[in-house]
């Protein structure tokens, strides 16, 4: 029962990381990338580019995927992995599908959505299978 939460707990902190080490990195990369992050940062105005977006998308799902790995690495049991993925998705359904909709485009909210699940489980039972 502990793994399991310190697995849970583990995998939230490795997706809300994963994110922002991945945005950091792209910013010292693409110098427009930064423009529009601390835009986002400083005014809430999600000003992106549709690829810059898209890279985005591409970073949760990276941050998703990790989380799940990390979880089922930590808990040693696909439970705590289904119990992050329920966690995020519905964190993520309730922010993009609910209070952020208006304010990001309807694809990039949809890609967020769908992707949370699958990715942090697909993590998790690439962790756990057997070698």
């Amino acid at each position: 029962m502990v793994r399991g939460l310190l697995g849970v707990l583990v995998g939230l902190i490795l997706w809300a990381a994963g994110f922002y080490v991945l945005a950091i990195v792209m910013a010292q990369v693409w110098p427009d990338y930064a423009i529009h992050g601390r835009q986002w940062m400083k005014e809430n105005l999600f000003t992106f580019t549709a690829l810059m977006a898209c890279c985005n998308v591409v970073f949760w799902v990276l941050a998703e995927f990790g989380a799940g790995w990390g979880a089922a690495k930590v808990a040693k049991r696909r439970e705590a992995v289904w119990v992050l993925a329920g966690l995020l998705g519905v964190y993520l359904a309730m922010l993009h599908l609910v209070l952020f909709w208006p304010r990001f485009p309807w694809w990039y909210n949809l890609g967020v959505v769908i992707s949370v699940v699958p990715a942090v489980l697909w993590g998790g039972r690439l962790a756990l299978r057997p070698r």
